[in-house]
């Protein structure tokens, strides 16, 4: 199976008022999932905006779920969290380590 990737944002943090805008985004807080199957990794974190452009501000109401993305992938390493979180289900997969009962242990 292929790994499925999906990003998820519970929470904003925004300010009422800034620089004569109004609900800027100042923090997305964020998911990122990865599923194969009935194996899965995630990884959360937040990113922090900086100040406003308003010549390109977008009024909270019509942010869409690509904004957030775009956003928080200019601030993360997508790449390097794709790669941790494939080799993470590939070790639930296969664990190199595995518990064992003893050669000589009688069933009971």
């Amino acid at each position: 199976m292929a790994i499925t990737y999906t990003w998820s944002f519970p929470q904003f943090n925004v300010a009422k008022a800034e620089d004569g805008l109004t609900d800027v985004v100042k923090t997305i807080h964020w998911r990122y999932d990865a599923t194969d199957g009935d194996h899965s990794a995630g990884v959360y974190g937040s990113a922090g905006l900086g100040a406003p452009n308003p010549q390109d501000f977008i009024p909270f109401a019509d942010l869409t779920e690509a904004w957030a993305v775009a956003a928080v992938s200019a601030s993360v390493d997508v790449p390097a969290m794709d790669a941790s979180l494939a080799a993470q289900i590939e070790t639930a997969k296969n664990p190199p380590i595995v518990p064992m009962a003893a050669p000589f242990a009688k069933a009971p």
